[in-house]
């Protein structure tokens, strides 16, 4: 069985502390009853809120990953700041504080139209 903390995380440093706490609840769930563990598949980032995908939870650990996850549309997802996060940035999803969102630039703007022609073949 794998922990929690063998998965990747696919978010951002920010919301980390709140993956760690519920991390540590399951490690303790599982030691005490390795005959019942929960088992969580993925954790990421979608549309701009924490996603953690997970089978056989009792309701004290979905209650704290339920909290976490509303945390997560008030913390920044790099820095884990509370102050002033919005979450849409040009088209992305993206949970940032201001400082944050102004380092973000999700779209690179091309200078130059890169066309790429097919040769034509003829069947005879």
């Amino acid at each position: 069985m794998k922990s929690i903390k063998d998965i990747p995380w696919e978010c951002g440093k920010g919301w980390w502390p709140m993956i760690e706490k519920i991390a540590s609840a399951i490690d303790s769930f599982n030691a005490a009853h390795p005959d019942s563990p929960v088992e969580v598949t993925q954790i990421k980032q979608k549309f701009g809120g924490l996603r953690i995908y997970h089978y056989n939870a009792p309701e004290d650990i979905r209650q704290l990953i339920d909290e976490a996850i509303e945390a997560s549309w008030q913390t920044c997802e790099r820095c884990g700041s509370m102050v002033g996060v919005t979450t849409d940035h040009k088209g992305f999803r993206f949970t940032l504080c201001p400082d944050c969102r102004s380092e973000n630039n999700p779209r690179v703007l091309l200078k130059h139209r890169i066309v790429i022609r097919r040769k034509r073949t003829i069947n005879c």
